[in-house]
């Protein structure tokens, strides 16, 4: 499947991924990475030219570029660790080193969020058009556009260099650093808002599932509006609350307007608090 980028974008991809396959002693897969869920649409491409839809359960090839659309998320597993890459994002994914345990994230624009476990060692490293972060292990996430980088950090700490130079300066929990485009730019930490903080890393629970969900909790609701609904409530819960709210209301309304009355307020509630609760977890 063709997938296109800018031209900008591409040429940036391609001399970028020469560096990933002879600048490091790579696997065949990237340390195991996979794709444990999958919000379309997510590509990957290994030469910069075509690009293949990302599916779940599929392990991640070594020195991929991934790219999620404007709806796109996918989250990426390797044990306990985490690599969430949200909509429109582009990183590279290469593992090295022993057992391929060390992992490059090279991200050119987008957000990224990781949780990684903690080492001895620093073995996550991230670099971007503004800055590099390393980590031993701890939860962050990464946002670049074309003016500056962000990192913010949920747990733990997080090494931060500018890429014009100079000391790195180790962000902490609650904390985030800035490096803007200039060519001096030096790297600006500061206390990030709780609020702020719980919209960032609340979204870790929210890729994949929203389907999978939704029969478990719609029985809970169906039955507080089944009665009266009987008909109804059956199309919109399923066949968890069918036989439940048929009998509730069914004796009265049935003979007189049990069709009428039954599908229209059924499907109301149906939907309402089937998929309501479905999408939420």
């Amino acid at each position: 499947m063709t997938y296109t980028l800018s031209m900008r974008q591409l040429c940036k991809i391609v001399l970028l991924s020469a560096v990933l396959i002879f600048g490091l002693a790579v696997n065949a897969i990237a340390g195991d990475w996979i794709a444990s869920r999958v919000s379309k649409p997510a590509y990957y491409t290994v030469d910069s030219k075509n690009w293949h839809p990302i599916t779940r359960g599929m392990r991640i090839p070594e020195a991929s570029w991934i790219h999620t659309g404007r709806r796109g998320r996918l989250q990426l597993s390797r044990g306990e660790e985490m690599i969430l890459y949200k909509p429109n994002t582009l990183a590279a994914l290469v593992s090295h080193g022993k057992g391929g345990q060390k992992t490059l994230l090279r991200q050119q624009f987008g957000s990224l969020l990781l949780d990684v476990e903690t080492r001895k060692e620093k073995h996550v490293r991230i670099k971007t058009p503004f800055l590099a972060a390393v980590v031993k292990g701890t939860r962050f996430t990464v946002d670049v556009n074309q003016r500056a980088a962000k990192v913010s950090v949920q747990r733990g700490v997080v090494g931060v260099t500018a890429n014009s130079g100079g000391k790195s300066v180790d962000v902490g929990a609650g904390q985030s650093a800035n490096v803007g485009s200039a060519a001096t730019a030096e790297v600006s930490v500061g206390k990030t808002n709780e609020s702020v903080l719980a919209a960032i890393f609340g979204s870790l629970t929210s890729v994949g599932n929203a389907n999978g969900n939704s029969n478990g909790n719609a029985n809970g609701n169906g039955n507080g509006n089944g009665n009266g609904n009987g008909n109804g409530n059956g199309n919109g819960n399923g066949n968890g609350n069918g036989n439940g709210n048929g009998n509730g209301n069914g004796n009265g309304n049935g003979n007189g307007n049990g069709n009428g009355n039954g599908n229209g307020n059924g499907n109301g509630n149906g939907n309402g608090n089937g998929n309501g609760n479905g999408n939420g977890r």
